[in-house]
């Protein structure tokens, strides 16, 4: 019997359409040629024609593209009075992000002063970035700052005095020659430790760190203190077993990293005659720099926030965990009370570095920055020199 079935009928036009054709039932016989018996099957379906398929998609696909016009014009719409939205806040507030970037700097100030003082609440503070301090261009030598019959007639073997707002030299002498800088070192250190921020941070203290030697704050070898105290140890009290167990922090405990990074900053800075070898100043033989550097360095320290608050600080009080009190350091720059307009500054002292010291002066808006190397009289050169310098540049 044959399988295939016939053709249905076309479809008349009628509402109705006729009924599908059953297909013919299928005898089966055995091998005699005996029936058995009879069963039915369902017909393929029939293919569509071509003609059809194409009659459908053809009016499919001008309702998508309706559809996609439709979204498409309603997406231009919803972009375009968001961005319009978006372009009125931005003129109504750009005024206020004129004046945020100033307060800015404020804010990281006060945020980075609270996480310094953990010792004093023991409460973590989030940590702040604080702002990268760039180099600014070199600065030049005014007419007449090396001429002899200029200078204030000083017993340091070097000095210099910048004026910072137009970036001169306003009196040098000696101001290039290589010098061991003593403590003056801690002001790359105190630098390095405010720009890493995160003051609350709990530094452990090594064997190595907490017998540098004088041992003044009396570091605990396996104790553990936030940063932000052991900072104002080494800014204030120019604590020598702080400054190494800083060092030691920020170079993940390997104290030849720490004086790469160092001296990488310094570069950055523009200190084109220095070279770092000691976090604290201790290293007179191959840790030395130029009064014409340290005069940068601090002018760019002072920049930062973090650097100006602890460097113009007077007294600090932290809480000192060991035993459960509290500890109060003294700047060892004495100018911060005894001459008008100092706002920062670092001592410093070895036997073969001499008297050290850095300090800016700042009157009526303009500010210079005076260092001496190698004196017996800090306190004696350093007035004269910084008084000198305003007169041939003032405010």
């Amino acid at each position: 019997m044959d399988d295939e079935q016939p053709p249905r009928p076309r479809r008349p036009r009628s509402s109705r359409p006729a009924p599908r054709a059953q297909p013919a039932p299928r005898r089966r016989y055995d091998d005699d040629g005996n029936f058995e018996f009879e069963f039915e099957f369902d017909a393929p379906p029939r293919p569509r024609s071509r003609k059809r398929k194409r009659k459908q998609q053809s009016a499919i696909r001008p309702l998508h593209v309706l559809l996609l016009a439709v979204l498409v014009i309603g997406l231009i719409a919803f972009t375009t009075k968001l961005l319009a939205a978006d372009g009125d806040g931005s003129a109504a507030s750009a005024s206020n992000q004129t004046t945020a970037a100033g307060a800015a700097g404020q804010a990281s100030t006060a945020q980075q002063a609270a996480a310094g003082k953990t010792g004093d609440t023991g409460k973590k503070a989030a940590p702040v970035a604080a702002p990268l301090v760039q180099a600014r261009p070199a600065p030049g030598y005014q007419s007449g700052a090396k001429a002899m019959a200029n200078q204030p007639g000083l017993a340091a073997a070097s000095y210099v005095a910048f004026d910072v707002d137009r970036n001169e030299i306003i009196l040098a002498y000696g101001d290039q020659d290589q010098r061991p800088i003593a403590s003056l070192t801690k002001m790359m250190t105190g630098l390095l430790t405010a720009e890493a921020g995160n003051m609350w941070r709990p530094v452990t203290v090594s064997a190595t760190a907490a017998q540098v030697e004088p041992n003044k704050d009396g570091l605990i070898i396996g104790n553990r203190y936030p940063r932000g105290v052991l900072f104002y140890s080494a800014m204030l009290g120019s604590n020598n077993d702080a400054a190494a167990a800083l060092g030691e922090d920020l170079g993940k405990g390997n104290y030849a990293r720490y004086y790469k990074m160092m001296n990488r900053r310094a570069k950055q800075l523009g200190l084109t005659n220095t070279q770092y070898a000691s976090s604290s100043g201790l290293n007179d033989a191959t840790n030395w720099s130029t009064a014409r550097d340290q005069a940068i360095m601090l002018a760019r320290a002072l920049e930062n926030p973090t650097f100006a608050k602890a460097s113009g600080t007077w007294r600090h009080t932290v809480r000192w965990n060991d035993t459960g009190g509290t500890r109060t350091y003294e700047n060892h720059n004495d100018m911060l009370q005894t001459y008008r307009g100092t706002i920062g500054g670092k001592t410093g002292f070895t036997t073969l570095a001499g008297g050290c010291l850095a300090v800016a002066v700042r009157r009526g808006g303009h500010t210079i920055v005076g260092v001496i190397l190698n004196t017996n009289d800090i306190w004696g050169d350093m007035p004269k020199l910084i008084d000198a310098a305003f007169k041939r540049s003032p405010a």
